[in-house]
């Protein structure tokens, strides 16, 4: 079993450690304040083993518990105990973000191998539209479009890729429903009643303009789809949220 002062040392290491990806000024506090904290830490240790064969058990254990009072109110008082709360919520702020970048940075390796791939097969059109998708992700719906109608004039009109091109022009306008996007959703649900991309789209833009009647019914023509892909369990959510804010 490890002793309270290696315990002590250890937690210091990680603060320290933590510390590195704050920005500079709170960087400072926070360490000034496992600093201080480790000294308090060793001094106390220092004191109980020195009076350790002095004191009961129940007496140490009064102690204890009177120090770490003590140093909780002060540490409350100084203010630091909100620094540090700042510093843990930008830590999972920061942990988050590099998440994000590095599932991007996995997305550019798969736009890079399937580029490649089109290099050596320029009229496979699956590739084309795999391709679009990936431009979706990164959020480019310039590139996405200009893969969809690759796609297309090699397959041909194809529910999927309707909704798909649909889809990244929607978001291309900033979430507004163009009639261009409203024409490739028609010939997409002609095509395929059950298309998930359109029906999403059609329940996404009902919801952000609160028709949450309409945006309810795409959703569950969603789930009628069948389609494996979808996440059914982030679609039953939504109707849920829909029809709290139907009674709001």
């Amino acid at each position: 079993m490890k002793t309270r002062e290696q315990l002590n040392t250890e937690t210091y290491q990680q603060a320290v450690k933590f510390a590195q990806s704050f920005a500079e000024e709170l960087k400072t506090e926070y360490l000034n304040e496992a600093t201080e904290r480790y000294q308090f830490e060793q001094s106390h240790n220092e004191v109980i083993s020195q009076n350790k064969e002095k004191l009961s058990p129940l007496v140490m254990l009064l102690m204890f518990a009177m120090l770490v009072v003590m140093s909780s109110a002060t540490y409350w008082q100084s203010g630091r105990y909100q620094i540090v709360q700042k510093g843990e919520q930008m830590h999972q702020a920061f942990q988050v973000q590099l998440d994000l970048e590095q599932k991007e940075q996995k997305n550019e390796r798969y736009i890079l191998n399937l580029q490649d791939r089109l290099r050596q097969n320029p009229n496979d059109g699956n590739l084309w539209y795999e391709l679009g998708q990936a431009y979706a992700l990164n959020n480019d719906f310039t590139s996405a479009l200009i893969c969809y109608d690759n796609a297309q004039k090699v397959l041909g009109e194809k529910a999927a890729i309707l909704g798909a091109m649909a889809t990244a022009d929607y978001y291309q306008h900033k979430q507004t429903l163009t009639e261009q996007a409203e024409q490739w959703i028609e010939k997409a649900l002609a095509l395929d009643a059950k298309e998930s991309s359109s029906l999403l789209l059609l329940a996404s833009n009902a919801f952000r303009n609160k028709d949450y009647t309409k945006a309810i019914d795409y959703w569950r023509k969603v789930l009628d789809s069948e389609n494996e892909s979808i996440d059914r369990r982030a679609v039953i959510q939504s109707i849920q949220m829909a029809r709290q804010m139907q009674y709001n």
